[in-house]
Parts: C-alpha cells; structure tokens; sequence
C-alpha cells in the first residue's frame, strides 16, 4: 500500500472514532484498544478493496457494508445506528 493509502485509512480511522465517539446511538463503541484495532483492520480491507478512497469515503463505505465485527445487531436484525440503517 503507498503512503497516502496509508494516511487515508489513519485519517478515516480518526472520523470514524469521533464521530462513534460522540454518536448517542452508539454507547457501545467506547475507544478500548480491541475496538480501536478492530476499526483499523477493518479500513485496511476495504481500502484494499476500493483503492484511491478518500479518509471520508472510506468511513463511508464502512457505514454501508454493515458487516463490522464491532456492530450490535437489534433483535429484528436491523442495525442499531441510524446512519447505518440510512445506508
């Protein structure tokens, strides 16, 4: 991965936290080192699945798959987030 794909997905990681970090809807992200890593890994693969993205584009992309190893799922299996039921 070159350097700026690399300063993408820290970029992307650092939106990400903030706005999981200050989203009511989303009490059980609280930034532990597990959590943080598995937001990491998880820009990386779809990083490399979509090259040339933007910080911004990535945390997009990460809202629309739904497939985060972090996400709670509600009983009817809807996504808690209204920003990832929006996408």
């Amino acid at each position: 991965m070159t350097p700026e794909l690399a300063a993408s997905v820290l970029e992307a990681l650092l939106l990400l936290h903030e706005e999981l970090s200050v989203d009511p809807q989303t009490p059980w992200y609280v930034g532990m080192p597990d959590q943080t890593q598995v937001l990491h890994d998880e820009l990386w693969l779809l990083a490399g699945e979509l090259p040339h993205r933007s910080s911004q584009a990535l945390v997009e992309t990460w809202y629309r798959a739904g497939r985060s190893s972090l996400l709670p799922v509600a009983c009817t299996g809807a996504l808690v987030s209204d920003r990832h039921q929006a996408a």
